[in-house]
């Protein structure tokens, strides 16, 4: 039986997407030389708004996987599936986004295996080096996770406890990943540096978060419906103290802040914290806007693609806009880069998806041609060399058949 679909991951997918794109064109443009004091201070603020984009995928990712996986993995489905529609599509457009980056001198095919494994083929894909062993993994973890879902309620909420201390200690010493390359290469190559300082490990908190958010789903759901303003009310300061930190070395005479286990602690509380103000936001959106959710539902499909290419549009639209409109100021010209950034790289990888196979290199079946007329009564049917009126024809309960 096919199971429900969870709306909310519609919206949040979205929502990643454009904070990674926020990051990339906020984050550049951020004390630029050139700059204004004041709209440093400002894409600053944008920036760290946008920095819970990777958590809010990692929880995406295991609570889809955990959820459409209650009754367990059939191993060869599962990584026939990876294959196919992640892999695949990851190294298509890793070539072609060497091949972009090439015209501008910022990269090369040497050891293209290496950047597979690595995520070195742009900045942007160190991403996919860790996510894709998640997938490798995630039977073993399926398999230790209905373990530990059969112990009583002290243990499960110990062992979260546990993850997160964990967490925390190797977030501080994360340079733990030099003395282990060093170990196991002894002098390392860049590819093989970069494949250890991404590490799931250094992520696993958010996947670890993700699948108890679908085992205590409903009770969860509850609480986030109960303490919604609570959790505006924290996340709020939390931001505040994130920003902080961010600017604080761009002020003049400033003290020198040690990023200690308290610092560690509230970055990833803030990060988590965010993903669930975002899930209470995106099931506003579903239950309460549903002329919005309809938009968030169509794009969505088209997020894991839109994210690998993104990177090229927005360099094409920043030299276009830097070509063509004399904007002096940094922050309206990031904030047009950004929204040209987004809206031409849903359209194009639409467009992409009218093509045969795209499935292969985009990872969706969605067709744009076909979701947006499905959706859609058309009063006219082509017929021979005209246009004939034209009605959806409907079943037994008066209802246009989809």
């Amino acid at each position: 039986m096919q199971k429900e679909h969870i709306k909310e991951l519609d919206v949040l997918r979205m929502i990643g997407f454009v904070f990674v794109v926020a990051q990339h064109v906020f984050g550049a443009y951020a004390w630029r030389e050139g700059a204004g004091f004041s709209e440093s201070l400002i894409l600053n603020f944008f920036y760290v708004i946008a920095q819970p984009a990777v958590p809010i995928f990692v929880m995406i990712t295991a609570i889809s996987l955990f959820y459409n996986h209650t009754e367990g993995v059939n191993i060869f489905t599962f990584y026939k599936k990876r294959i196919l529609y992640i892999f695949l599509p990851y190294v298509i457009w890793s070539i072609i986004n060497i091949m972009d980056a090439k015209q501008y001198g910022q990269a090369s095919f040497d050891n293209f295996v290496g950047q597979l494994a690595a995520g070195t083929g742009r900045y942007h894909l160190w991403y996919m080096s860790m996510i894709l062993r998640i997938y490798l993994f995630f039977p073993l973890i399926l398999w230790l996770s209905k373990r530990i879902q059969k112990l009583p309620k002290f243990y499960k909420v110990g062992f979260l406890l546990i993850c997160f201390v964990f967490y925390i200690i190797l977030l501080k010493n994360n340079g733990i990943t030099f003395i282990i390359g060093k170990s196991l290469f002894k002098t390392p190559t860049y590819n093989e540096q970069m494949f250890i300082d991404r590490t799931p490990l250094l992520w696993s908190i958010y996947f670890v978060v993700g699948a108890y958010v679908i085992f205590w789903y409903p009770h969860l759901i509850a609480l986030l419906q109960r303490y919604r303003k609570f959790i505006v009310l924290t996340y709020t300061p939390l931001l505040l103290y994130i920003y902080y930190i961010q600017i604080n070395p761009h002020f003049p005479g400033h003290k020198y802040i040690t990023i200690g286990y308290l610092y560690c602690f509230l970055k990833v509380s803030y990060m988590i914290l965010a993903f669930f103000m975002f899930y209470s936001l995106a099931s506003y959106i579903v239950n309460q806007k549903p002329k919005l959710y309809r938009l968030f539902k169509d794009t969505s499909p088209y997020s894991y693609s839109a994210y690998l290419a993104h990177v090229i549009v927005l360099q094409a639209v920043a030299m276009e806009v830097d070509k063509v409109y004399s904007i002096k100021s940094f922050l309206l010209q990031s904030l047009l880069i950004y929204i040209l950034t987004i809206a031409l790289t849903i359209k194009v990888i639409q467009v992409l998806s009218l093509f045969p196979f795209s499935k292969y290199f985009l990872g969706t079946s969605c067709n744009y041609y076909r979701e947006f007329f499905s959706k859609r009564d058309l009063p006219f049917k082509f017929i021979g060399k005209g246009f004939l009126p034209y009605h959806q024809p409907e079943d037994q309960r008066g209802v246009a058949k989809k």
